[in-house]
């Protein structure tokens, strides 16, 4: 099994002290007796995401079989544990962490006409993934990084996240236009956005003009992890620490 780099676990920590901070966990979370049953259920992801043919963006049926069984393991583990264990509020704030995932994998696992969709455009997924990871290393590690930025003003944190992601889309868009047709291009970039607003809510950078205020190019940044099989863990492993 892989060793994640100390890097991604740096990451795994700070969105679980992020969540804490919000209040994420109270007296009757503490005193659950289900986290024992989270642990067991979670453990069954690495085993999922750790095969050999999940590498890049998932660009064959087999793929997305593996990636949507990770997923809705993951869902289901957290959905018990929400419901026994969290409060109301908890329970809305992992929502909206979860929203633009789960609309996404609900499409793509659960819609025969998005999943056919998808696999008509595998080429231009295989021609692109390490195009894909690195914009996703770039986004992740500036993240990371701004998380972990102490004395920063709300403002001032969403702004350079936003921007963060707004770096992620126009790389990911720009790179898959060089190899791909404009329609693949904007599939993925639509991919790209719901995902990485796992992360960065959309809906929150909707008031900030990213063209204007965010500097063009990100620089490259020392982080190595794919993002669709990441996105899973930065899902679910902020509650494994509660």
């Amino acid at each position: 099994m892989r060793t994640y780099s100390k890097r991604g676990m740096e990451i795994f920590l700070l969105l679980a002290c992020l969540f804490v901070g919000t209040g994420g966990h109270n007296e009757t979370s503490v005193k659950c007796q289900g986290r024992e049953s989270l642990d067991s259920c979670l453990n069954q992801l690495p085993d999922i995401l750790e095969k050999k043919e999940l590498k890049g963006i998932p660009s064959s049926k087999k793929d997305v079989d593996a990636m949507c069984s990770a997923f809705k393991t993951g869902m289901s583990c957290m959905n018990s544990y929400a419901k026994e264990c969290l409060s109301e509020d908890s329970r809305r704030i992992m929502e909206d962490h979860v929203a633009g995932a789960k609309h996404t994998f609900s499409f793509l696992c659960d819609d025969p006409s998005f999943q056919s969709e998808y696999l008509t455009y595998t080429t231009c997924y295989r021609g692109i993934t390490k195009d894909w990871d690195s914009c996703a290393d770039r986004f992740l590690a500036l993240v990371g990084e701004e998380l972990a930025r102490k004395n920063a003003s709300r403002q001032s944190r969403l702004i350079e996240l936003c921007c963060a992601k707004h770096g992620f889309l126009k790389c990911v868009y720009v790179s898959a236009r060089l190899k791909c047709r404009k329609e693949e291009a904007l599939f993925i970039q639509k991919i790209a956005d719901t995902l990485s607003s796992v992360r960065v809510y959309t809906p929150h950078c909707s008031k900030i003009d990213v063209k204007t205020i965010c500097s063009g190019c990100l620089k490259a940044l020392p982080f190595k992890e794919n993002l669709f099989i990441l996105v899973l863990f930065l899902i679910f492993k902020p509650y494994i620490s509660l």
